[in-house]
């Protein structure tokens, strides 16, 4: 199912016509509709590949000060040096995983959970 550019109704195309308006729809005129959609299935993605990387770390978690294997995962965001901190862009991203019996804090990266 689309939006379809002309009458912005959600249909199915027949054909390459919209059959609430019988416009036309070509392959240009859904360019801005499937980067939606790609933007759309990125973030749901990402939001699951962190939901993933924030289960194996509480999984696996045990604190090595205690060993306790019970945790808390807390995400940090953080500016970088030079134009990132002058604009205040926080595009560095840390996980503070805390033992929720004696507080010991570890950080994890999360860009290399993913593998990146």
């Amino acid at each position: 199912m689309i939006e379809c550019p002309w009458c912005s109704n959600h249909v199915i195309l027949e054909h390459n016509y919209c059959p609430e308006c019988k416009q036309e729809v070509l392959d240009e005129h859904l360019v801005p509709f499937l980067e939606e959609q790609e933007h759309e299935l990125e973030d749901s993605v990402l939001e699951l590949d962190e939901r993933d990387i924030n289960s194996r770390i509480a999984n696996s978690f045990k604190c090595t000060k205690c060993y306790h294997d019970e945790c808390d995962i807390n995400e940090v965001a953080m500016t970088g040096a030079g134009v990132s901190k002058l604009l205040n862009i926080q595009y560095q991203h840390y996980l503070f995983v805390s033992c929720m019996q004696c507080g010991f804090v570890e950080i994890y990266d999360p860009t290399i959970q993913r593998g990146h």
